[in-house]
């Protein structure tokens, strides 16, 4: 009974009476407050389209993968993220009333191996297309410097992964990578509504977890960067490898599902 109250639960046991204090104390020995997840429905081609992606890879060297994806991080944090545990006879502490969150900066990374390249953030005001994904690729960030200073053999072997995003797959975007080296087996396709297959979506949630613990709130862009930064620096390397040596068994799981989604890593 995922997500039902407990008094539901109890009442499913013939169980009545009991206060809800007492409920949830003996729930909280066998299970945990959620939230549901939210994702993109997957329809028989996206699941088609999953299974053949992790087909065509299952016996690539993930260690040569770069994983890359954006993240938007808000002052406020993402809802529901602001409740937690108070001592009796304490008041809930005060939290900022805005509009929309009081905005965000958009953030971009990736991770290859046991490797963390960026964060880099994205200029305030800028609305990632073609044109600007490719020119944030080639100045504004420090990809371009990073990947340069790689040896030719790492160049050879590397691929580069990015999601189905309208800015990253359009055709000027593959042309501009292509001109870059990357392209054909060293441009990894990607299936239709599969952030789960993306390692990289779990640092965005170590992170967002760091910046956001205890209801924090920041008053300006620059500060929720500076959180992003500092977040992204305690993520030590065995954390990043334990993210891209799950890939095998992502694979393994998203065709034990017959390309449905699989369990979180």
């Amino acid at each position: 009974m995922h997500l039902a109250t407990s008094i539901a639960i109890f009442q499913s046991c013939n169980i009545t009476g009991v206060p809800k204090s007492t409920r949830c104390a003996i729930l909280r020995d066998m299970a945990k407050v959620r939230k549901a997840e939210k994702r993109p429905p997957l329809n028989k081609t996206h699941k088609l389209k999953r299974q053949d992606w992790a087909k065509k890879y299952l016996k690539t060297d993930f260690s040569k993968v770069l994983w890359t994806d954006e993240m938007r991080v808000s002052l406020d944090g993402p809802d529901g993220w602001a409740r937690g545990w108070i001592g009796k006879g304490q008041r809930a502490p005060v939290r900022l009333r805005r509009q929309q969150g009081g905005g965000g900066v958009l953030v971009w990374a990736g991770i290859i191996k046991d490797e963390l390249v960026g964060p880099f953030r994205v200029e305030d005001g800028v609305k990632l297309n073609s044109q600007s994904y490719c020119q944030f690729l080639e100045g504004y960030c420090q990809f371009k410097q990073w990947h340069r200073k790689k040896s030719e053999s790492f160049k050879k072997t590397m691929i580069f992964m990015q999601d189905n995003a309208p800015s990253h797959a359009s055709k000027y975007s593959t042309a501009w990578l292509a001109r870059k080296g990357l392209k054909e087996e060293k441009l990894m396709t990607w299936p239709p509504c599969s952030p789960d297959l993306n390692p990289i979506e779990n640092l965005w949630s170590l992170i967002k977890c760091e910046i956001y613990k205890e209801g924090k709130q920041y008053t300006s862009l620059n500060s929720v960067w500076e959180a992003v930064v500092a977040a992204a620096r305690n993520v030590d390397r065995e954390q990043i490898k334990t993210l891209t040596e799950s890939m095998d068994g992502r694979l393994l799981s998203v065709l034990a599902k017959k390309g449905g989604y699989i369990p979180a890593h």
